[in-house]
Formats: C-alpha cells, sequence, structure tokens
C-alpha cells in the first residue's frame, strides 16, 4: 500500500494528475494504523517537513457533502497556519529554513462578494490559491460516515482541474468497496488499481510474514508448512501469528505435518480474545457462520445464504448474534470477521 501511495504521489505531482487509495477490512485489522503510517512517510521530518500539506480527520458520526467542505476547509486553513509555526519554531534554535516552503495563499482570503460563499466555493478558491505545496492528501479514516451526497463529492474533489493535484486516503468497512462499486461505480474509479481489502493475507504474503523474520536465522518454513497455514487461516492476520507462533521450532524444519498437528494450541493461544467473540452462539451458530464464510464473500444475497443450509427464520438469528447485518431486503454483509467462526470451530472441535 505504501508503495502504491509513493507512486501516486510521483505521478500527481509530475503530471498534475489527482488521485485515490482506498483502504477496507474488518474492524481491528488495522486501517487506522495503516492510514496514520501513510501520512508519517509522507510528512517528511520534523526538521525538513515536505511540500505535501496533509488533511487528516476520522469520522465518527454520519458527514454530508456540506459538512465535508467546512471540515476540508477547516483543515487546510490549520495546515498553512501550522507550517508557518513550524518555520518560525525552526528559525527559534537557529536552523536553516532557506529549504522549507511556507505554505500560503495567492491572495488575501477576504471575501469581497454581497452574498457568503458556499463551504464548495470556499474549498475551491482554497485549493486554487494555494502556493509552495506540492500535493494535497485527504486521509479520511472510517469514510462509511460520509452520506450518499459526501461520497459523490469525492469524484468533484479528486477530478476537478487545480494547480495543486489531490490525493484521497481513504478507509473503510469490509462493505465498502462493494457498496461504493454498486452504489456509486463513478466515484470507485478514483481508486482504480489503488484498493486494498487488508484483512486477509493472500498465499504470497503469508509466506512473507512467515519467512520475512527468519532471514537470518536457522529456523525454516517449508512450503507445505506455509501452504497449510493459509489453509486453516485462510490468510487471517490474527489466526496466521497464532498459528506461526504455535507451529515454530528454534533451529529447526517446519513442516506441514507439525502446523497440523499444533492446531489446538493455536487455539489456546487466541483463547483469551476468543472468548469475548459470540459469546451466545450456540455449535449450531457456529457452523452455520462457518458455512457462510466459506463462500468468501463479504456481500451476500438471501439466496446464498439459504443455498448452504440457512433458513430465512435462522438467518434473523444470525443477524441478532451480529454475525451478519442486514443491508436491504434480502442482502447482507458479514459483521464478524469469518477468522472467529475459523477460531470457534478449531475451538470448539466441530466440522461443517
Amino acid at each position: 500500500v505504501l508503495q502504491k501511495v509513493k507512486e501516486r504521489i510521483a505521478i500527481a505531482k509530475e503530471h498534475k494528475k489527482s488521485g485515490g487509495i482506498l483502504i477496507y477490512g474488518y474492524r481491528g485489522v488495522g486501517k487506522t494504523s495503516l492510514i496514520n503510517k501513510i501520512i508519517s512517510e509522507v510528512s517528511g521530518s520534523e526538521t525538513n517537513p515536505s511540500d505535501i500539506l496533509i488533511i487528516s480527520r476520522r469520522l465518527a458520526r454520519t458527514t454530508n457533502d456540506h459538512e465535508l467542505y467546512i471540515m476540508l476547509n477547516e483543515e487546510i486553513r490549520q495546515q498553512v497556519d501550522k507550517r508557518k509555526s513550524i518555520i518560525e519554531r525552526l528559525k527559534s534554535i537557529s536552523k536553516n529554513v532557506s529549504s522549507i516552503s511556507a505554505f500560503d495563499f495567492n491572495i488575501a482570503m477576504v471575501s469581497t462578494d454581497t452574498e457568503p460563499k458556499s463551504a464548495y466555493r470556499q474549498w475551491r478558491e482554497n485549493v486554487d490559491n494555494l502556493k509552495n505545496v506540492g500535493l494535497i492528501l485527504i486521509a479520511i479514516d472510517d469514510a462509511d460516515f460520509l452520506s450518499a451526497e459526501a461520497i459523490g463529492e469525492l469524484k468533484t474533489i479528486v477530478e476537478e482541474m487545480s494547480n495543486t493535484p489531490i490525493l484521497l486516503a481513504i478507509s473503510g468497512f469490509i462493505g465498502f468497496e462493494e457498496k461504493l462499486v454498486d452504489d456509486y461505480s463513478p466515484v470507485s474509479r478514483i481508486f482504480s488499481d489503488a484498493d486494498f481489502n487488508i484483512g486477509r493475507f493472500s498465499l504470497e504474503e503469508t509466506r512473507e510474514v512467515l519467512m520475512k523474520p527468519l532471514v537470518y536465522q536457522t529456523t525454516k518454513w517449508h512450503e507445505d508448512a506455509i501452504e497449510a497455514v493459509h489453509k486453516v487461516t485462510r490468510g487471517y492476520p490474527y489466526l496466521v501469528q497464532c498459528l506461526a507462533s504455535a507451529s515454530y521450532i528454534e533451529g529447526g524444519l517446519i513442516t506441514g505435518e507439525i502446523v497440523m498437528q499444533n492446531i489446538n494450541r493455536a487455539v489456546n493461544i487466541g483463547r483469551s480474545w476468543l472468548d469475548h467473540e459470540i459469546q451466545g452462539a450456540s455449535d449450531k451458530d457456529v457452523i452455520f457462520f462457518a458455512k457462510i464464510a466459506k463462500l468468501d464473500k463479504d456481500m451476500l444475497q438471501s439466496t446464498e445464504i439459504s443455498n448452504v443450509g440457512v433458513s430465512p427464520p435462522y438467518i434473523g438469528r444470525l443477524v441478532k448474534l451480529k454475525i451478519l447485518k442486514q443491508i436491504s431486503r434480502g442482502r447482507y454483509c458479514l459483521e464478524k470477521s469469518p477468522m472467529i467462526a475459523t477460531f470457534q470451530m478449531l475451538k470448539r472441535g466441530l466440522s461443517d
């Protein structure tokens, strides 16, 4: 993801071409941490800040298009003032600031109009009159709280012509990407080739996280062990961590057989966390949860759920347990991470 961010920044700066990065996944998988990492990567150092103006907000309530622009206007002004304060502070400690540009506006941002400007028009004026800014990074965490109108404005923000390119870094829940594709397909094109589900590792990513820490160690993972870890965990990071820890042999070769022998130990490692998930679920609930998870889809039609043996009345029970969430009539998404089903099946010794 960070590499893609760097690529998009380079393109934006060189060709004045705006774009977007979309990060989505289940709660707790690290979306906020990744957004913060992106901000950290592009900020530069304390004594040599970059020419990127960073607007960052984590949403906690529904935000409409008017509120979105108010937020952006507040942040852009604050960041201009913040850069001036940074330069003054560096000067006060006798630092050379000749290479650091002060963010500013080309004109005095004082309206002479008799009528007040809309929040959108104020945003356009702010962006059009920025100087010494190579790029604007707008990082919005938990973008699920954006209203339909605000989501539509993301396309406007990115695609309107400006001397200063804009890069959006947006995070959302697991169904956010599919929601964009289904309901806001013009907006989803902003994130073409740069949308990332960080909730699961691919086989290659599983191989990397298992092998990279052991580069200078005598402990090695056999290929069949890597494949076994990925198959049992389905790539869910916490489960990969538990099973890798359970299977680890100091200075030895970890095989697929060793991995399979240590599944129960992995369950014990994760037990303190698991005991707080779906506490009221019966074995039957867990089995149905696992069957639905095996469909390997984040958004589901009621017919798809019924086809794996879950009756319509039982779908309602899974909704009450907050395993499923009803999106609309006959349409659901998984509210709980499928790794919980995998863990619970192992923990309870169940088979579907």
